[in-house]
């Protein structure tokens, strides 16, 4: 498996720029030597650029017999919009058409299990770079819920970003997730130990928004993700929702958790729009039993267009400010380009976020 999957990183990574970076000979080397009894063992992953090594994410993958070929592409650093990747020289590209990104932060990763080249990439997710590429790029994303996944770095003071995973499906991603979870000596307060859910097939009752701003929708994305909650199984509702945007919040907590100086009363009002919010989403939760919405308002913008489309997080990182589990799955195509549903659920029901999921899913893979 890690030998194919170095194949396909010799063939593909020149045309798509997944990698940041590549150990070929530390992979091989470690898959000779893995243990076969591994719930992992010999899955060649990518691991998201510049994770310590020492992250729980990294360590438990390796233990569970998972092979890390290397790093995959994200934005650079100084960037105003993440939804790009670069490999220092050249843009990731997305498999589904080369003059578009494959979203971000976690470009690469995404572009490379779309791809094939890989069945598994970690990625983190701040305002959305889990489920901006995995929608871009038609594939699933996990946000668990705040966390869910230990972090190196332990608890964060504006507590946004959670590490996670992208794969082809909602069982590996849950697969994945179960077996990094737990606390960890670098992140004692991460949520106990999530056992490897049992996927429900409902009924489920959903209520169904296009937009949570005034920013509107594409109306040919916000129709298929519509057309995709009629199956079996799910019943839409109408049910209220009072949501406040979330753009300033966010921006504070972001500094929160970069160590720059805030004002108080900036402060004040993240955790006003977060209660806010959170208060909004109980309430909407006693009388269904997930939010779904498009994961991004738009189909994936150009490759080198980031700069002018920072709107595609709009309707993601809302459910970071929140602390949400949020998964994102492919559902069809617009003008060939993959589009996502983003299933929403309460905090700690990973599991009814994914098996909700699994109902709307629609297998994509890139031509050619």
């Amino acid at each position: 498996m890690v030998a194919e999957a170095l194949d396909g990183v010799a063939r593909w990574d020149p045309v798509l720029h997944f990698i940041d970076s590549l150990d070929a000979d530390g992979a091989l080397s470690l898959a000779e030597r893995v243990d076969l009894g591994l719930p992992l063992a010999g899955v060649p992953v990518l691991i998201k650029a510049r994770t310590p090594a020492a992250s729980p994410i990294v360590t438990r993958l390796i233990a569970a017999g998972a092979i890390p070929l290397g790093t995959s592409t994200r934005a650079r650093a100084d960037a105003v919009s993440q939804t790009f990747g670069w490999n220092g020289s050249e843009y990731t590209r997305n498999p589904w058409d080369l003059s578009r990104s494959p979203g971000g932060s976690s470009a690469g990763a995404a572009a490379a299990v779309a791809a094939g080249v890989v069945p598994l990439a970690t990625g983190g997710d701040s305002a959305g770079s889990l489920r901006i590429p995995a929608s871009f790029c038609g594939v699933v994303g996990l946000k668990g819920s705040a966390g869910r996944v230990p972090r190196a770095d332990g608890r964060a003071l504006g507590g946004l970003t959670i590490g996670g995973f992208m794969a082809t499906s909602v069982e590996d991603v849950a697969l994945a997730t179960s077996l990094v979870s737990g606390p960890d000596r670098l992140d004692p307060w991460a949520l106990p130990h999530w056992p490897t859910p049992a996927l429900a097939a409902g009924p489920f009752r959903v209520a169904y928004r296009s937009a949570l701003s005034p920013l509107v929708c594409d109306p040919s994305v916000d129709a298929l993700v519509r057309g995709s909650l009629d199956v079996p199984g799910i019943a839409v509702r109408d049910a209220r929702l009072d949501w406040v945007p979330v753009d300033s919040a966010w921006l504070t907590l972001r500094d929160l958790d970069a160590g720059l100086a805030v004002e108080p009363a900036a402060v004040r009002d993240a955790v006003r729009v977060r209660t806010h919010n959170t208060t909004a989403l109980a309430d909407l939760f006693t009388e269904v039993d997930v939010l779904i919405t498009p994961t991004t308002p738009t189909v994936a913008h150009g490759y080198d267009q980031h700069e002018q489309n920072i709107v595609v997080g709009d309707l993601c990182w809302g459910f970071n400010v929140t602390g949400h589990p949020a998964v994102s799955v492919p559902v069809g195509l617009v003008d060939g380009l993959p589009v996502g549903a983003q299933v929403v659920a309460p905090p700690g029901r990973d599991d009814l976020a994914l098996s909700v999921a699994a109902r709307l899913m629609t297998p994509i893979s890139p031509p050619g």
